[in-house]
């Protein structure tokens, strides 16, 4: 086994060097205090397999092949979990340091992370910040960057077209093409609005649909597959607004696939994603419906304090915002998305007093876990 000793001013710097040297699948053995600052003992990761292949048998193979002995899986694994152990320590020292060394860049962070804001979002910004600004200044640019970088859809809907709502189930989507057809309604007249029932899976879906067409006088028509829906839309061609609800589903269910077909058929997807999840979840639902969609409706935008997540899927993919649902009520409670309004929200969000929030000592640990899974996201790809 060949270990190598780095000698830095500082741990960070330290371990860049070992990177830079070893690459990042570098193993940490120990680090202890130098006159210079701080040593590090390590070794490339291939060196420790070697060596500890040598040491057995020789017939054994690399540790992560069927002939790899028990011990020499342990050590491995022990050697990987004391690795992370040092890497999440090290950048909570990485974190304090910063937190000194540049305040106003890492207040912007903790506002970004305390308001929902994933860590991807909140390090680009904070490393764009410009230099030199007081902390008040940086807060009120950072204000203007989330609302310059929310997409806004730059049409109503409602004008006219064929749409179909898509989005996983308990999203919202039967209420809001209700509130989208009231308002189709009201411009055109209940002659111009059809709505299609195309969720066959879902129990009562299309009962709850008739009721609300049956209440704004409009017409309902109801689809057992898209070979149905194909017939029945050139029929509707002198129909201003088409709405087509479609069954809602998980994010990983193969039926999300049939839904591309629409866009063979000249109907246009709008992707409803529900505010109130998790972010995790936000993420994985708009990776899936925003893919071909003209556009996004946020809904149960009353039911989330946090609404950051979702402003934060909604700038990085890029998905122009149509509309936001706050309520229940048909119509009143769909409106026209401000980005202005919509940030401020998701600001003061990150300001509310929970079991949830970090506190300042919970901070280093937070870099740790951070720098943790960045280490794992990279080793994977």
């Amino acid at each position: 086994m060949s270990v190598q000793v780095f000698i830095a001013a500082h741990a960070r710097d330290g371990l860049a060097q070992v990177r830079r040297a070893l690459g990042d699948d570098a193993v940490v053995l120990a680090t202890r205090p130098h006159p210079q600052g701080v040593e590090i003992l390590a070794s490339a990761y291939g060196d420790l397999r070697g060596a500890d292949s040598s040491s057995g048998d020789s017939s054994m193979a690399a540790p992560d092949s069927a002939s790899a002995t028990p011990g020499s899986s342990r050590i491995l694994s022990e050697l990987a979990r004391l690795r992370e152990l040092l890497q999440n320590q090290l950048a909570g020292f990485a974190w304090s340091q910063t937190r000194r060394r540049d305040p106003v860049r890492v207040a912007l962070l903790q506002t970004l992370f305390a308001a929902g804001f994933g860590s991807a979002l909140a390090r680009t910004l904070a490393a764009r910040a410009p230099r030199g600004m007081a902390q008040p200044a940086a807060q009120r640019w950072l204000r203007q960057v989330l609302i310059r970088n929310l997409p806004v859809h730059a049409s109503n809907l409602i004008q006219g077209g064929r749409y179909a709502l898509a989005g996983p189930t308990g999203a919202g989507k039967t209420t809001t093409l209700a509130k989208l057809a009231a308002r189709g309604v009201a411009l055109h007249g209940a002659s111009q609005v059809v709505l299609v029932a195309a969720d066959t899976y879902r129990i009562g879906a299309t009962a709850q649909l008739s009721a609300y067409a049956s209440l704004l006088g409009v017409s309902l028509l109801e689809v057992q597959d898209t070979a149905e829906l194909a017939k029945l839309l050139p029929t509707l061609n002198d129909t201003k607004l088409v709405l087509i609800d479609t069954a809602g589903s998980a994010p990983a269910d193969p039926r999300v696939r049939d839904l591309h077909v629409l866009d063979t058929l000249g109907v246009q997807r709008i992707a409803v994603i529900s505010a109130s999840q998790q972010g995790a979840a936000i993420e994985q639902a708009m990776c899936v419906y925003s893919t071909g969609s003209v556009a996004c409706i946020l809904t149960k935008l009353d039911e989330t304090p946090q609404p950051g997540a979702a402003l934060d899927s909604l700038i990085r993919h890029r998905v122009p915002l149509a509309h936001v649902s706050s309520g229940q009520r048909v119509p009143e409670d769909l409106h026209v998305p401000n980005a202005a309004y919509l940030v401020d929200r998701a600001l003061k969000g990150g300001q509310l007093d929970t079991p949830y929030a970090l506190q300042d000592q919970d901070w280093p640990l937070f870099a740790g876990v951070e720098a943790g899974r960045s280490a794992r996201d990279n080793h994977a790809a």
